[in-house]
């Protein structure tokens, strides 16, 4: 009986989260906003990039990001920050980098865009800090900052804690009919186990 009982709790767990609904409700919690001035740019994170032949490309998260930024920055006539060296300890040659990736793929869609690229961090807390310094030079200190809804709570708390105030627009992983079973939303949790990680790792590790 007993392992019936456990049976049925996992099938229970497991049916729950295939409900975007449920599945949302484990997403780190994203910070509020802190100040009232206006957004003066959007900024918008790498998500990685894979080889190609000689060269690389874009993911697939990276491009969902990158296209939800760029109508972003048109729809509201702001410049575009383009964020994103390479993750880890790749090699690293200028045109190779996330945020030039990421330009050549704006200037196909938008030719005079607004750019502004930060191409050496490697990880989100540089993002944030190699993004303070860009933005500063050019006066402005109000953004707003574009990732996938389970990495926007860590990105946020990083451009806070360069005194920088953050609008946080997520893109959204889940399917749309929140109590429709679906394998999309399964394939989120283990995104977000591993974001609930890196977060008390950020937490010892950075000044958040």
């Amino acid at each position: 009986m007993d392992e019936v009982m456990i049976l049925g709790m996992v099938a229970l767990v497991m049916a729950g989260a295939t409900l975007p609904a449920v599945v949302a409700r484990f997403y780190p919690p994203v910070p509020p906003r802190r100040g009232s001035s206006p957004p003066r740019a959007v900024v918008v994170l790498g998500a990685g990039r894979r080889r190609e032949g000689d060269g690389y490309r874009l993911n697939t998260l990276g491009l969902k990001r990158l296209r939800v930024a760029l109508e972003l920055a048109r729809e509201r006539q702001l410049p575009l920050l383009l964020c994103g060296g390479a993750p880890g300890a790749e090699p690293l040659l200028a045109e190779q980098s996330e945020a030039a990736l990421m330009a050549e793929v704006v200037r196909r869609a938008w030719p005079d865009a607004p750019l502004m690229l930060e191409a050496e961090s490697r990880n989100t807390w540089e993002n944030a800090v190699m993004a303070a310094r860009v933005l500063r030079l050019r006066g402005i200190e109000s953004l707003v900052l574009v990732t996938d809804q389970a990495h926007l709570c860590r990105a946020t708390l990083c451009f806070q804690a360069q005194r920088l105030e953050v609008t946080p627009h997520a893109v959204i992983s889940l399917p749309r009919r929140p109590w429709m079973p679906s394998a999309g939303a399964l394939s989120q949790m283990p995104l977000i186990w591993r974001e609930w990680l890196v977060l008390i790792w950020y937490h010892c590790k950075y000044p958040l």
